[in-house]
């Protein structure tokens, strides 16, 4: 039988260690998924007038993930970007009175990591 002794220094080994783990670690980050959600919102206000009514609220953002609601009818996106490519087309800024604010469905939600460990999916 013939056998190959192979020297390595124990600094080449824990290099190639650090490669063989980045490149699983990529490999990983490569399949989350990203979710539009959306924060608790506290009522601070509401109006009645005959049969319509309104209000206002408060977005909770320091919530806890766990609290934010995915939006309705919206995929799992593969790419963060294309998640916040999608707020961005719904959200728009507006200008009345000479005061200027944001003005969409989206204008809210926040890409959130399907392995964010505060998430659990609802």
């Amino acid at each position: 039988m013939l056998f190959t002794i192979l020297n390595a220094s124990p600094a080449t080994i824990r290099a190639s260690r650090e490669i063989r783990m980045s490149l699983r670690h990529g490999a990983a980050l490569a399949l989350v998924g990203w979710y539009l959600m959306t924060p608790p919102c506290r009522v601070v206000s509401t109006w009645y007038n005959g049969g319509s009514g309104g209000g206002s609220c408060v977005n909770e953002s320091q919530a806890p993930l766990r609290q934010w609601t995915r939006v309705p009818d919206t995929q799992e996106f593969e790419h963060k970007t294309d998640c916040q490519r999608a707020i961005s087309n719904d959200c728009h800024p507006q200008v009345e009175d000479g005061k200027s604010y944001l003005e969409g469905d989206l204008c809210r939600a926040d890409c959130i990591a399907a392995d964010d460990p505060g998430f659990k999916a609802k």
